[in-house]
């Protein structure tokens, strides 16, 4: 998100780390480059409780610390993400208690409780109404305000500048949820209902939310890459952190990464004598889905997954039972030679990293990817007595592809 009251000549490179914290709050870090002409100030919507007090918002000061999300993309493997473009844009051309103004690091930041206390600020820091009113879910949020200076060179020219991370501690509303501000005002002005996003997402998640993320995992807990004393607490070093990359022309909104009603972690798994399954529900967080298939996907994960867990639980059992004999299944076993489904090929090994087409006749296990026109692909593995054939690859692909939609079908 980068929310600017005045036009901004370049953004790009947006860093954005969250994580819950205790006491119904979120820590928030957030970087990029720019390139300024005037002074001018940076807004990040919070969703707060209604009527929050001036000081609910705590800063933090990481000009200690400029380098935290290059240590934190050493965490993840390499990501091929383009460079930022920015975006040329023109020129634009007393009050109540003012706000208490926070020295952080090289910033200057405030909290403004509501949208009316803006005019608290002076008016170089303040967005026109018809930016607020174009978004009337921030109608009754809190905002946090940095100001931002130009930085230009010797010769006097304009420089782009590294923004060292803001940081800040808010009181949530959504205690079970994560919230990344990503809305786009880049010319102090206007709310378009697409913008080009070159992000980088990072988080800390638990429960059900970090089972379902679908986000790329770090490589360990993120403290073998993190200088915790410099973090000042935004990062959990003993926990492993996730990872997702926004880049190109996406819907202009905020993303929240909600935990999945009626699920726990017990409910995501399960197996039997002859089978195994994981339930995946990655596009539930997915950003800016517009093909309508995954946009039913997303549906599912969101609002049916208590649903598929159930209908994948009991369906499976019976499938399995009724199957047993015509599809020659036997106990799974980690002792079985594993095999996966590689678009409509059964290879041996874990993936197309390190396997090949299948040519064995044997026991084995095997890993298989249904999916659906309402469901993502999902996992379920099942033991053979013999590898089976291509055909019966097929029908028992289909008949696990009919399972998951029956499964979200007869939900109600």
């Amino acid at each position: 998100m980068c929310c600017f009251t005045r036009p901004v000549p370049f953004v790009g490179a947006t860093k954005i780390f969250a994580r819950r914290a205790p006491n119904a709050r979120q820590l928030l870090a957030y970087a990029m480059d720019v390139e300024l002409d005037t002074e001018l100030a940076m807004v990040l919507p919070l969703p707060v409780p209604p009527r929050p007090s001036d000081d609910a918002v705590t800063f933090v000061n990481l000009e200690g610390y400029p380098h935290l999300f290059a240590d934190l993309a050493k965490a993840f493997p390499p990501l091929m993400v383009p460079a930022a473009r920015g975006m040329a844009l023109l020129s634009l051309d007393e009050a109540p208690a003012k706000l208490v103004v926070h020295d952080v690091g090289l910033f200057e930041a405030s909290f403004v409780p509501t949208r009316a206390d803006f005019v608290r600020l002076d008016e170089r820091f303040q967005l026109p109404d018809g930016v607020w009113d174009a978004v009337p879910a921030y109608a009754d949020w809190g905002f946090a305000v940095f100001q931002l200076k130009p930085q230009t060179s010797s010769s006097r020219a304009r420089q782009k500048q590294s923004i060292h991370p803001m940081a800040l501690s808010f009181p949530t509303r959504s205690a079970r949820a994560l919230y990344f501000p990503l809305l786009h005002v880049h010319d102090g002005r206007s709310v378009e209902s697409h913008a080009a996003f070159d992000h980088a997402l990072y988080c800390q998640a638990d429960g059900v939310l970090e089972a379902t993320l679908g986000w790329a995992r770090s490589k360990a807990a993120l403290g073998a890459w993190i200088d915790g004393a410099r973090a000042n607490g935004v990062v959990d070093g003993a926990r492993h952190g996730f990872l997702e990359p926004l880049v190109g022309r996406l819907a202009n909104t905020d993303l929240w990464l909600r935990e999945p009603e009626g699920v726990t972690l017990e409910d995501l798994r399960g197996d039997g004598e002859c089978h195994a399954y994981e339930v995946s529900a990655a596009y539930g967080h997915r950003f800016g889905v517009e093909d309508p298939r995954l946009q039913r996907w997303q549906r599912t994960a969101s609002t049916r997954l208590d649903a598929l867990c159930r209908g994948m639980r009991e369906g499976l059992r019976e499938l399995v039972a009724q199957r047993r004999a015509a599809w020659d299944l036997a106990p799974l076993s980690d002792d079985l030679p594993a095999h996966f489904i590689n678009g409509r090929q059964l290879w041996s090994g874990t993936s197309f990293m390190n396997g090949a087409p299948a040519t064995g006749t044997g026991p084995a296990r095997v890993r298989f990817a249904p999916f659906s026109d309402h469901v993502e692909v999902q996992s379920v593995t099942l033991g053979f007595a013999s590898l089976p054939d291509h055909d019966r690859v097929q029908e028992i692909n289909a008949e696990l592809s009919r399972l998951l939609d029956h499964a979200v079908a007869t939900s109600g």
